[in-house]
């Protein structure tokens, strides 16, 4: 009931789609059920001994090319409906993984938000289209021959009403006991995909490592559970519509005996009205009619079953929580000041990452955060970004705490530079141009030759026109470049390096580096960095161990100092 509420949710805006579906419904199933009633007649005038049916073949025919025609309209316009469901529900779901919070991406699986946004979609797209035309189509048809039934003998009417519950509770025992196995072959699909993408991802380590076979054993034992649990559904599913039509055949055998009883014995002794031979061959034809509704909901049970297993599984993407957002002031003018104020933060609450920070950013001056792996560098760029918020303290920015201003107006304000290289596919231009798309061919150009990409650019035939991707043919130095040339353009306030120039050779960090150091003149800049010896121009050097401040100061201060960034640089040069 839960997921019917939640479906109807996505029909709000197409109500006289779904009308005019129903209108349609009616029209060819009315003409489709009217043809035993005329048939019947025609047969019980043949049997009474008149042969002039050609009034009751005209009628048939006519019935036919309407039910037909109306039954194209409906088909036509329900799977209209079924696309615009499934647009919104697909747009909704992409949605709410661009508004999660980073913590919920970052424990979820990527293949299995990949697996809920594409494959599950595709799912509820054909189970609504094929379960959602057999129910609708059904529930019409079986109304409208119950009133055939009943105009027919009132007794057989009552005699099918009474058997249906029959099929109805066969067919849904068979289905809530197959659910769980719909549920595993979803959860195996999902892990199947997660490890699919992990392993692309990671090609070359695997072939590197000669991991190669390993990998294939792994994804084998993978693919042998999805292929038990896919097994498992279908074989379960199997037995929905045998299942039914042994039931509905048994209903049909019934009504055989009773409607020949009633022809061979005498109505008046039943306190019936007459019952001929006509009669019952429309009333067996509406009998057979009233139950394949039944037959064709079971049939595509398993369809439906498998969408509603993916039903849910995008429902809770959607309704997952979204990040929150509390800043409503907006950060307009440009971030003279930053200060971290005593941030405490933890990723789970229990192991504390960062303890106390506190530290002055001055505007202009270039600030190096470095320290061993999993000290919290990283994550006070996070913290900055509000990707995540601290549970104590926090950054202020303009004599205000970060978390007054919306994320969207502070992050205006902050460019960032990974050692991860991401390019989308489209044109270098494009490319270049991404975090200000309205900018010109020249300034594109004039920020590709302040990072050194312009050069590299020109050796393509198409130049910046050239199509591009994370997987094109580039050379990781040259894709960080292009990501460099897209924060030149954007000229923000504050830039955040994240040991951007570790891909880059040595004579192109040289050039680049003057290059920042253009850019960055009367800019704030946070850096971190692992090789020591690229920081040594900065204004402040802030050491991190264990996520806590262990030393603080310029490079040569650092070293005459001799305590732990002495040990780091040291070991760096061993």
């Amino acid at each position: 009931m839960k997921t019917v509420k939640r479906l109807m949710f996505y029909l709000k805006g197409s109500n006289g789609i779904a009308l005019l579906s129903l209108l349609f419904a009616l029209i060819s199933v009315f003409s489709k059920m009217a043809i035993p009633y005329v048939a019947g007649l025609a047969i019980q005038r043949i049997a009474d001994g008149e042969y002039d049916i050609s009034l009751h073949l005209i009628l048939i025919g006519c019935f036919l090319v309407a039910g037909t025609l109306f039954r194209y309209l409906f088909d036509l316009t329900n799977a209209y409906l079924g696309q615009r469901v499934v647009k919104r529900m697909r747009d909704e779901a992409y949605e709410a993984i661009n508004s999660a919070p980073i913590s919920y991406i970052d424990s979820h699986y990527h293949g299995d938000l990949l697996l809920c946004l594409v494959n599950d979609i595709e799912n509820v797209q054909t189970g609504l289209i094929a379960g959602a035309s057999a129910l609708y189509e059904g529930i019409v048809q079986i109304a409208i021959t119950l009133v055939f039934m009943f105009m027919l003998n009132w007794v057989m009417a009552l005699l099918v009403i009474f058997l249906t519950p029959l099929s109805i509770l066969v067919s849904r025992f068979v289905s809530n006991a197959n659910s769980k196995y719909f549920k595993a072959q979803n959860k195996n699909m999902a892990v199947l995909t997660a490890y699919s993408l992990e392993s692309l991802n990671n090609l070359e380590a695997t072939l590197t490592y000669g991991l190669a076979k390993t990998k294939e054993g792994e994804f084998d034992a993978i693919n042998e559970n999805l292929r038990n649990s896919d097994f498992n559904a279908k074989f379960a599913t199997g037995w929905i519509n045998p299942a039914t039509r042994v039931v509905n055949n048994t209903i049909y055998a019934i009504l055989c005996f009773v409607g020949a009883l009633m022809i061979v014995v005498s109505p008046a002794e039943l306190g019936i009205t007459s019952f001929g031979v006509g009669a019952l061959s429309s009333m067996l034809s509406y009998a057979y009619q009233y139950m394949a509704p039944f037959n064709e909901i079971s049939s595509v049970s398993s369809e439906v079953s498998y969408a509603a297993a993916s039903f849910r599984r995008i429902d809770d993407l959607i309704c997952s929580p979204h990040d929150v957002d509390e800043g409503e002031d907006s950060l307009d003018e440009p971030i003279e000041k930053l200060k971290a104020e005593h941030i405490d933060f933890s990723y789970d609450g229990s192991r504390k990452i960062i303890s106390d920070f506190d530290v002055d950013i001055y505007k202009g001056h270039k600030i190096a955060l470095v320290g061993p792996t999993g000290c919290g560098k990283t994550t006070i760029i996070n913290l900055l970004l509000r990707f995540y918020d601290p549970q104590q303290g926090g950054f202020i920015v303009n004599g205000k705490p970060s978390s007054s201003y919306s994320k969207q107006s502070l992050r205006k304000h902050i460019g960032m530079v990974l050692q991860e290289t991401w390019l989308f596919k489209g044109s270098i231009a494009d490319n270049i141009a991404y975090g200000r798309p309205e900018s010109t061919r020249e300034e594109i150009i004039e920020a590709a030759k302040k990072a050194h990409a312009d050069e590299f650019i020109r050796q393509f035939p198409d130049g910046y026109e050239t199509i591009v991707s994370n997987s094109s043919g580039l050379s990781t130095g040259q894709k960080q470049l292009l990501c460099v040339a897209r924060i030149m353009l954007v000229e923000p306030e504050v830039v955040i390096l994240d040991e951007a120039t570790s891909n880059i050779d040595l004579r192109t960090e040289l050039l680049l580096s003057q290059s920042f150091d253009e850019l960055m003149r009367g800019k704030t800049s946070l850096v971190v960095a692992h090789r020591l010896s690229t920081i040594k121009n900065s204004d402040l050097i802030i050491v991190l161990k264990d996520g806590a401040i262990m030393e603080m100061g310029n490079f040569q201060q650092l070293l005459d100092k001799g305590g732990f960034f002495k040990q780091l640089y040291d070991s760096q040069l061993a």
